[in-house]
């Protein structure tokens, strides 16, 4: 485990840990209605457009398990954008931010400050 101090990140980085968290946020959400409907019995009751055709039942449950994540990833993106200059700040004000995990790579060049 390494612990890494966080002073700048590039915006396409940021997007992508937003992104990422969105997804994962989005296939639990998705998952979890799937299974609910599928328990209480109204999976059957379900409802989805298709381009223009309209999809009930089982066709239906699976759109929304597919489509939720990528919504919720959409809706990282945007949220990513609005963030971002705010999360910037915050890095600024508290000289950084510690983080610990596995990380590899190379080492880039030094971003001047």
């Amino acid at each position: 485990m390494t612990r890494v101090k966080v002073k700048y990140i590039k915006i396409s980085s940021y997007l992508k840990l937003c992104v990422g968290a969105g997804v994962s946020i989005g296939v639990l959400d998705g998952a979890f209605r799937f299974l609910f409907f599928l328990v209480m019995g109204q999976l059957s009751a379900a409802e989805a457009m298709l381009f223009s055709m309209q999809v009930k039942g089982w066709i239906a449950g699976i759109l929304h398990l597919l489509s939720v994540p990528l919504l919720y990833g959409l809706g990282a993106v945007l949220f990513g954008f609005v963030s971002y200059f705010p999360f910037m700040y915050f890095l600024k004000c508290k000289k950084g931010l510690v983080i610990e995990g596995v990380f590899e790579g190379e080492q880039l060049e030094d971003i001047p400050k």
